[in-house]
């Protein structure tokens, strides 16, 4: 729904100057756009104007979804299940182990282990409380959202060791860590 929320302009401030990078990017690299702040500076009117979100409706329709998602939230594939993952001390959420999640998602049944596994679109985790964070003892960080316990139990192993929390707040990191240009 994040993904959802900015191209409508509502979503995280994160999420948002990510987006618009890559897609400046994009444009500069394909000879849309001289430079990266003219093809930033489409990239925001487009949005502003709601071309993305429109696109992605077309999208969505094109693959045989439901474009009505896009404004009805509700239409979205859910598991029946949830589960939080609590912080296992007071203090800052240092960090999440991207890679732990992962293998936690691909257990609930979010991804494969194998070619032939079925995904199920709506089972997931979602994080509630990102890096930085400041938590009490037993906050939920994570949320697993399940469907008939499958994998539930891995899952939440592997999630569990991914919340690094520490006493101090950790240092900001910047969102790009390194660009690498070609050409």
């Amino acid at each position: 729904m994040e993904s959802i929320e900015t191209l409508k302009g509502r979503g995280p401030a994160d999420l948002e100057a990510l987006s618009v990078l890559l897609a400046a990017r994009m444009l500069v690299a394909s000879g849309v756009a001289p430079d990266e702040a003219d093809a930033a500076s489409r990239v925001r009117a487009a949005l502003a104007a709601g071309a993305g979100v429109e696109v992605f409706r077309r999208i969505v329709e094109f693959q045989g979804g439901d474009p009505r998602v896009v404004d009805d939230y509700a239409r979205l594939p859910s598991a029946p299940g949830r589960e939080a993952v609590r912080a296992p001390r007071s203090g800052y959420v240092a960090a999440l182990d991207a890679g732990r999640i992962g293998r936690a998602a691909v257990a609930l049944g979010a991804g494969r282990s194998r070619l032939d596994d079925a995904i199920d679109p709506g089972v997931g985790i979602e994080v509630l409380a990102p890096a930085g964070t400041r938590v009490a003892e037993a906050e939920p960080v994570l949320m697993l959202h399940h469907r008939g316990d499958r994998g539930l139990s891995d899952a939440r192993a592997l999630s569990a060791r991914a919340i690094v929390v520490s006493e101090e707040p950790p240092a900001l990191r910047p969102l790009v860590l390194e660009r690498i240009l070609h050409g």
